[in-house]
């Protein structure tokens, strides 16, 4: 079966792009809260001493699609976004959405290197 077709069937609900929006929104929400005057310090403390939300940026890393998983045998699709300190450019970590067959959200994972 050709990508596109699978594409198709898989974000019939919701399109790739309102996933991967739905997922900056979310980290940037996260990044907003871990960095403001009332933070989450244990969040906070897994980032570089110092570090400001404009020294942060946010890259696609990819969407991937799974057939079946760990926990379950329904489709699921995960949005990965890298997490970079401008500079150097060094990635901290990822984050990601996992979300259903309908595009409904199921779970989301920070992972900090």
């Amino acid at each position: 079966m050709k990508n596109d077709v699978i594409e198709k069937l898989v974000f019939a609900q919701k399109s790739k792009t309102e996933l991967i929006d739905e997922t900056i929104i979310s980290l940037q929400v996260l990044l907003h809260n871990t960095f403001s005057e009332d933070s989450r310090q244990s969040l906070k403390k897994e980032f570089p001493e110092n570090t400001q939300p404009n020294d942060l940026k946010i890259k696609l890393d990819k969407v991937v699609i799974y057939i079946e998983g760990f926990k379950t045998t329904q489709l699921s699709i995960e949005v990965i976004l890298d997490i970079f300190l401008s500079k150097p450019n060094y990635e901290l970590g990822t984050y990601s959405h996992i979300f259903n067959e309908k595009g409904d959200f199921i779970d989301e994972l920070l992972v900090m290197n």
